[in-house]
């Protein structure tokens, strides 16, 4: 999260930010540290440039001149073939998609016909994932033009005993004498179908997305994930609760919430916003604000007035409760207001809705402030995030 003057952090109690378009495969930022997973690479992990009779010379060093984590791999004589970073295995489960992926620096051997390939033990259903890209591939060459970064492919196997590894390889064979050399740092496998960022060992679902307060561990466990490994909703049953307000009294105590949500369809009924129920009179609940006079809030007894959706874009949404008005702004304008007397929160606000109504999209930042946030300060946050999300 940007917290930086523009945007407002006095008042705060709960906050996320998964900053979209920063953390994916490779990365990992301050507050969203990638998807929960486990490296199994620490205990399957091996070279196999000298598996069978394939005349190699190939050695691998710690890099500290490249930083942390790094290593160099030398290739001195080449034979036939041979291969980098192995994976062997034996009884994993059955049709489950496993994830290579690591950091590549490529060194000298970028013009020197050098290529990168995959092998599956036998061939499979693969994926391709370059520098955050998707691409869906059933070939092998995963990166023939030797682009430096981050680098994953994914497999999909029987059960049993295979090989999954990524094969380096020249064009020229029985070459000796060479100095070509590359590196890499980072390597991991996953039972996932797609990489997230680097982990020596595993990351719990609370270790994921971290509060901007640091003061409620947060669960994915029940979140989806895309081919970027950013968590979204997948519009069935994932939500991230708040653990906050249930039972609060937003005449006597006023609040406000802070969302920036995108929605992957344009029709249905989806919340954002939610406390689990609507209980006796006791609403709180937001959809996408369609143009027009429509008015998504649900608030007290009051339902809303239009639940569509206009479009796919992000927008930046605030609903400041303010002891006897709600007031929805969508991205740093008002929207709507709908009016309230003295009622409780049946349940925690949460984020993604709630069953039958759930969101279908992205939020990746929500916050809950117990403060009324001014004009100003919605503008100022609005201005602070519009760039990044193309608002």
């Amino acid at each position: 999260m940007n917290t930086g003057p523009n945007i407002e952090i006095e008042g705060l109690l709960f906050g996320y930010d998964t900053n979209y378009g920063v953390a994916h495969c490779g990365l990992s930022t301050r507050f969203y540290k990638g998807r929960s997973t486990t490296n199994i690479s620490a205990t399957h992990h091996a070279f196999g440039h000298n598996t069978g009779n394939y005349g190699n010379d190939v050695t691998v060093v710690d890099a500290p001149e490249k930083g942390d984590g790094w290593k160099k791999v030398t290739i001195k004589d080449r034979g036939n073939n041979f291969r980098i970073l192995q994976w062997q295995y034996t009884g994993h489960s059955p049709d489950v998609v496993y994830s290579h992926s690591a950091e590549f620096d490529w060194g000298n051997m970028r013009d020197k016909g050098y290529s990168i390939t995959f092998d599956g033990s036998g061939g499979g259903s693969r994926n391709y994932f370059r520098n955050g890209n998707y691409t869906s591939n059933e070939g092998s060459s995963i990166n023939g033009s030797l682009e430096d970064g981050h680098f994953a492919s994914n497999i999909i196997k029987s059960g049993g005993t295979h090989v999954h590894a990524w094969f380096i390889y020249h064009y020229s064979t029985g070459v000796s004498g060479l100095n070509d050399y590359f590196y890499y740092r980072d390597y991991q496998v996953e039972a996932h179908s797609v990489s997230s960022p680097y982990t020596s060992s595993e990351r719990s679902s609370t270790e994921s997305l971290v509060d901007l307060k640091r003061t409620t561990n947060i669960d994915v466990s029940n979140m989806s994930f895309d081919s970027t490994g950013q968590p979204v909703f997948d519009g069935t049953d994932d939500v991230l609760s708040t653990g906050l307000f249930s039972g609060r009294n937003p005449s006597t105590s006023p609040f406000t919430i802070e969302a920036i949500v995108k929605s992957d369809t344009t029709s249905g009924s989806h919340m954002w916003l939610d406390v689990n129920g609507n209980g006796s009179g006791q609403r709180l609940y937001c959809a996408h604000a369609a143009t027009g006079t429509g008015n998504p809030m649900g608030i007290q007894s009051s339902g809303w007035s239009s639940s569509g959706v206009n479009d796919t874009d992000f927008h930046h949404y605030v609903i400041t409760m303010n002891g006897n008005t709600a007031t929805l702004y969508n991205n740093g304008t008002l929207h709507s207001t709908k009016s309230y007397t003295s009622y409780t929160l049946p349940n925690n606000i949460q984020a993604g809705g709630r069953g039958g109504y759930s969101w279908l999209g992205r939020i990746p930042v929500f916050k809950v402030y117990d403060q009324v946030l001014t004009t100003d300060q919605i503008k100022q946050n609005f201005n602070a995030y519009k760039t990044r999300f193309n608002i």
